[in-house]
């Protein structure tokens, strides 16, 4: 805030006539914003015997991932991931991709194999390396051992045993079974312990992306503040605080021309606007600002009328 407006909101003119020179700085402070960035190692997928522990990532392919939602079996066109074993290898059962479908009354499960899952003997028969491997593979179409989807077993949509693509639609209904979710699992730890690296697991168009880095803390300093001439429109504001104007008229009547309308004029760097005494509501106490942006910028210009 510029004179002939006191800061210490002292000032006091009288409420008769002329205009009451409102006049503003804009002072601007440049900033730097710090982030910290916490990340992670890929996590590793295990299944061990020594604490029985799983790995799997499970894609909800409805809004509740406990109901079906529209996607039928026969829609499930991609299932691929990209793996690395380090310890073990696919036996027993894993790695493989568990499709649950609602399949009549029950939710049931499609299993698809990597590897061989018939191989003999198992383990290491299903072994999924070398020319078992299926990593990148979509295994709906991929030609590796074609006999890779279980139909029969204790939660599963009954079928043939390790059979075909077209034997599981002919099962799921013709492919019509509704989806629930889809998964890739890793819990053949009993059998022998596995660690595998994952990545690239995709239903569909639809791929997990585990989590590597996290925004701890974002902080932003100010540095010192400077007038500026760059000056965006601000409109003027005004509010009577009270009826009541304090000590005696120490501001001298101006004559200027009033301005009109909402907006500050800006002259040499500086918001500027005659305020009319006339267009204020009597004698009191006022508050002024600068509006910019839909904000009334602070500090405000605070005078009586009297």
């Amino acid at each position: 805030m510029r004179p002939p407006i006191n800061a210490d909101g002292s000032s006091n003119w009288p409420a008769k006539r002329g205009v009451i020179p409102v006049q503003f700085d804009l002072l601007a402070a440049p900033s730097t914003t710090t982030t910290t960035t916490k990340t992670y190692d890929p996590p590793v997928w295990q299944s061990l015997q020594s604490d029985g522990s799983v790995s799997y990532a499970t894609f909800c392919l409805n809004p509740l991932c406990a109901s079906p939602g529209s996607l039928t079996f026969s829609q499930i066109t991609n299932l691929s991931a990209t793996y690395n074993f380090t310890t073990g290898d696919c036996h027993a059962g894993s790695l493989r991709w568990i499709i649950y479908v609602q399949h009549g009354s029950d939710v049931q499960q499609v299993d698809v194999y990597y590897g061989n899952p018939n191989g003999s003997p198992d383990p290491p028969g299903q072994s999924c390396a070398g020319t078992n491997s299926g990593s990148g593979q979509n295994l709906i179409t991929t030609s590796l051992s074609a006999n890779r989807f279980e139909m029969l077993g204790g939660w599963g949509v009954p079928g043939p045993l390790y059979t075909t693509y077209a034997d599981a639609l002919a099962s799921t209904n013709g492919g019509t079974d509704l989806v629930i979710g889809a998964q890739l699992t890793l819990d053949s730890g009993f059998a022998g312990d596995q660690r595998v690296d994952v990545s690239n697991v995709t239903v569909n168009d639809n791929t997990w992306v585990p989590k590597t880095t996290e925004t701890t803390t974002t902080t932003t300093v100010d540095g010192p503040y400077a007038k500026t001439c760059t000056l965006p429109a601000a409109e003027l504001r005004w509010a009577k605080n009270n009826v009541t104007a304090d000590g005696a008229i120490n501001e001298a009547e101006s004559i200027q021309p009033k301005d009109t309308g909402k907006f500050y004029r800006q002259v040499d760097c500086k918001y500027i606007y005659n305020l009319d005494v006339s267009s204020l509501s009597g004698q009191g106490n006022y508050t002024v600002w600068v509006r910019i942006g839909d904000v009334n910028i602070q500090v405000p210009a605070t005078f009586d009328l009297k």
